[in-house]
């Protein structure tokens, strides 16, 4: 869940299954990427899919993945 200062609060992932971060394959990332990159909002920063494609499927932590999407969309999550 991703909680702005102002604005509505951006639930996103799922409670069941894994995502890159837990096994880090790269068959299962494609897989995913191609299962979700025609859902809607897929690229919209206020919706819960893009959140999990930045933070969940894009690099093998969170850490990096939060540092990715930092720069990208000049931001800072704290």
């Amino acid at each position: 869940m991703l909680i702005p200062e102002e604005g509505p609060v951006i639930h996103f992932g799922s409670n069941v299954g894994k995502t890159f971060i837990d096994h880090q394959d790269g068959k299962k990332k494609s897989a995913w990427e191609a299962r979700h990159k025609g859902d809607k909002g897929y690229n919209d920063k206020s919706a819960g899919i893009y959140y999990s494609k930045s933070l969940l499927w894009t690099e093998p932590t969170l850490t990096k993945a939060i540092s990715s999407l930092e720069k990208k969309d000049k931001i800072k999550i704290v």
